[in-house]
């Protein structure tokens, strides 16, 4: 990709305008505010009068899709943290079932349903 100063060097009356040379044009407009102005007026100087109008457009067309983007991934992670809601509170109403089936239970069989825990599983104890 050219430079900045080559990219302005490059501006002839006899060039082809590409949406690829706009876009490089915006692309610097963006790190160093002020650039496309001094390209399109260059550009005029040139000769071409409606450089800025397809500068525009282009400009425009580049935004609308980062804006379609922009929402679409605003969706879909909106969706994830509704997912992940939704597992946290089943979580905490399966956490809740099972303390209620606990605090149901009998002394006796809390402790038989540790001692079969103890058992399967002894490093844990």
């Amino acid at each position: 990709m050219p430079s900045r100063e080559e990219l302005l060097h490059s501006i002839r009356p006899d060039m082809r305008l590409t949406k690829a040379f706009f876009l490089k044009i915006y692309g610097y407009e963006i790190t160093w505010p002020g650039f496309a102005e001094k390209a399109l007026q260059r550009l005029e100087i040139m000769g071409c009068s409606k450089a800025r109008a397809y500068y525009s457009c282009i400009v425009q067309e580049n935004e609308n899709a980062w804006e379609k983007k922009r929402k679409e991934v605003a969706a879909w992670y909106t969706a994830e943290l509704e997912k992940r809601q939704e597992r946290k509170a089943g979580e905490e109403r399966r956490k809740e079932r099972v303390m209620d089936s606990l605090e149901a239970m009998s002394d006796q069989n809390l402790l038989r349903l540790w001692q079969r825990q103890k058992q399967q599983n002894p490093e844990a104890f």
